[in-house]
């Protein structure tokens, strides 16, 4: 257990991950400026990044762009071996679709690895006690806007009805995040998992 700010912890988290990863086929759904794409693209690996409009940064790694929606891959099925997506499906329309599509261009014995927020992490709580409700979809600024969220439960069930199996859900990150403040437990005790700020799945095909 240690502290550190929400965005350093996530990023140490895939980075750990990314490295025992070696010679797959990976697709970044969402791949955004390609700063968490950019991490698996070592060992071998061939990385693509798919997101709605390019916006990578010339800092990041290379990997290949392609422009599409994760509603509709423009792949074919069984292209890949890992398919990751950070911060992502919060914000897609048809959530179920996305995940059909991963699981469509999954090869078999495939894995997909993702994170996305916890809806009930400590603010909404903190919230909820002023009695200040959240309501979706939720604007957060900067063209960030979160069509839904998930508790634990109902990210597990979106999979399993997919028919994705081996499903693992880890809490991540307890604390409060703010313009001014930003620090929190990496890994929470488990009795407060509940109150996380966000969710990694990892699953199979």
């Amino acid at each position: 257990m240690f502290f550190s700010s929400c965005k350093s912890a996530v990023k140490a988290y895939i980075r750990e991950c990314a490295s025992k990863i070696k010679k797959s086929k990976i697709l970044d759904v969402g791949c955004g400026d390609g700063e968490y794409t950019s991490l698996f693209c070592y060992n071998d690996n061939e990385v693509f990044g798919l997101d709605i409009k390019k916006r990578i940064k010339p800092k990041y790694k290379k990997f290949q762009f392609v422009r599409g929606n994760a509603e509709s891959l423009p792949f074919l099925d069984e292209s890949f071996d890992l398919i990751i997506s950070f911060d992502v499906l919060e914000h897609i329309g048809d959530d179920k679709k996305a995940i059909k599509e991963m699981y469509r261009v999954l090869k078999r014995g495939g894995r997909v690895f993702l994170e996305t927020p916890n809806r009930e992490r400590l603010s909404y709580w903190f919230l909820a006690l002023i009695g200040k409700k959240r309501n979706y979809p939720l604007n957060l600024g900067e063209d960030c806007v979160h069509l839904r969220e998930y508790t634990r439960r109902e990210l597990g069930e979106k999979f399993r009805k997919m028919n994705f199996k081996r499903i693992e859900i880890i809490p991540f990150w307890l604390g409060l995040r703010s313009g001014w403040f930003d620090k929190g437990i990496v890994s929470p005790p488990k009795f407060l998992d509940k109150f996380c700020q966000c969710y990694f799945l990892k699953a199979e095909k």
